[in-house]
């Protein structure tokens, strides 16, 4: 047992050293350009955006670029800037609309550049933005790095956001300042074809890894094995990076939402809340199972994953274009209300899933192209003397990722069993 035990976290080691600089400009090129030509359609002259890279930390290997910049850009490296204007910015003697700043010319050497576009170095960029900044009226921006600063000498903190805003009020005092999270958002919450052809793979991914710790689990395996088993998966199929830390969480762990130590040795009779997302050319997915990690549901965990289940069936069979996300949420509600378990639901039902696991949602009626998830859950906590007695001290949660299509919706993560009989089924032949 001790030297499967080395072997599992020798090989979860092995997963997070492996490097994720691997997928710049996997979309299609031609896409990049149309989306920043969309982009400019939707600015006026008076106005201008500025995106910049996340710069990457000493030793990091799990680099995630900034999504705006890399969903307008398809590059994924440090230290390069966007800057878009529809009134035009001098370059020599050219008038260019879009211009991406490089540090290294080898991070944009392959980028394929529209009319409107060019590339300079990034000396270049701050004589630029000041002759613009002075003739524009508004400036969307993302500039991840502005963080939290504690001057440990002075005991001060400062807040390197607000520090910048104040600075620019005072250079720019006509000039309105505001995030682009929200603009460039408008143009993400609707996948296109290709986009969708990853997710789904992210997707496909994600659920095998989960089959593979459904065949893997047995009482006394701790949880740090499962994702390993897991994470194998989404590395051996292409899947560098995770949307998100993995949540495999058993016995009392499984009431926390986002629980990820992982360090749990599990016990006979537990539940194991198993929440993960593959991210596959920079796109995740995001599916929870719970699964028993003796291969068989006891009775009142049967009652309550039946309930869940069934709340998440209804749920879905709802989902089409023109429902509103508080529609959505207030069907989940009244349904276990109807159950008599509303109070054990503590979260929502929703998210949107994209570049980020928790994508922007610029507005709260479902479209085709739209990816969502839905994930009911019911908690009870093991010191609650209002629930019923032989539910205290587990949790359950069922997740997927959905495509919303013209007619309705289609499951992206059906490949991964949710049945009761089907996960019973499946963990019976372990490998």
């Amino acid at each position: 047992m001790d030297a499967k035990k080395n072997v599992m976290r020798k090989l979860l080691f092995l997963i997070l050293l492996i490097p994720s600089f691997g997928w710049a400009q996997i979309v299609s090129t031609d896409e990049y350009i149309a989306r920043r030509d969309k982009v400019l359609s939707m600015l006026d002259t008076s106005m201008a955006i500025v995106l910049k890279a996340i710069n990457a930390a000493p030793l990091a290997n799990d680099y995630i670029q900034e999504h705006n910049f890399y969903y307008l850009t398809g590059i994924n490296s440090p230290s390069n800037t966007l800057l878009m204007s529809p009134k035009g910015i001098r370059v020599g003697n050219k008038q260019k609309k879009t211009i991406i700043f490089y540090s290294d010319i080898e991070d944009v050497k392959n980028i394929k550049l529209g009319s409107n576009d060019t590339i300079i170095d990034s000396y270049e960029f701050k004589p630029i933005i000041s002759k613009l900044l002075p003739s524009i009226s508004k400036l969307y921006f993302s500039a991840p790095d502005l963080i939290l600063v504690n001057d440990w000498l002075t005991d001060k903190v400062y807040f390197m956001e607000r520090e910048m805003k104040a600075r620019m009020k005072l250079a720019y005092p006509n000039l309105k300042i505001e995030p682009a999270e929200f603009f460039v958002g408008k143009f993400r919450a609707i996948k296109s074809d290709q986009e969708i052809d990853y997710i789904r793979k992210a997707t496909n991914i994600t659920a095998d890894g989960i089959i593979a710790a459904m065949r893997f689990a047995k009482p006394g395996i701790w949880e740090y094995e499962l994702q390993a088993v897991i994470e194998y998966e989404f590395t051996r199929q292409g899947a560098m990076l995770r949307g998100f830390p993995s949540i495999v969480g058993s016995g009392l762990n499984n009431l926390i939402l986002h629980y990820s130590d992982n360090n749990r040795q599990t016990q006979n009779g537990d539940l194991v809340v198993i929440d993960v997302g593959a991210k596959y050319q920079g796109y995740s997915s995001d599916i929870t199972r719970t699964i028993p990690v003796s291969g068989k549901f006891s009775d009142a965990q049967r009652e309550i994953y039946s309930m869940v289940l069934k709340v998440q069936k209804e749920a879905i069979a709802i989902l089409k274009p023109g429902l509103s996300i508080d529609d959505l949420e207030r069907f989940a509600r009244e349904a276990f209300k109807k159950l008599g378990y509303e109070k054990y639901n503590i979260h929502g039902l929703s998210h949107p899933v994209g570049l980020d696991v928790h994508d922007v949602m610029t507005e709260r009626v479902l479209k085709p192209g739209m990816v969502i998830t839905i994930e009911p859950g019911l908690y009870f906590k093991l010191n609650d003397t209002s629930a019923p007695e032989k539910y205290r001290g587990f949790g359950v949660r069922i997740e997927d990722t959905i495509l919303i299509t013209e007619t309705g919706c289609e499951i992206l993560s059906s490949k991964a069993p949710k049945a009761i009989d089907e996960i019973e089924k499946l963990m019976k032949r372990k490998r």
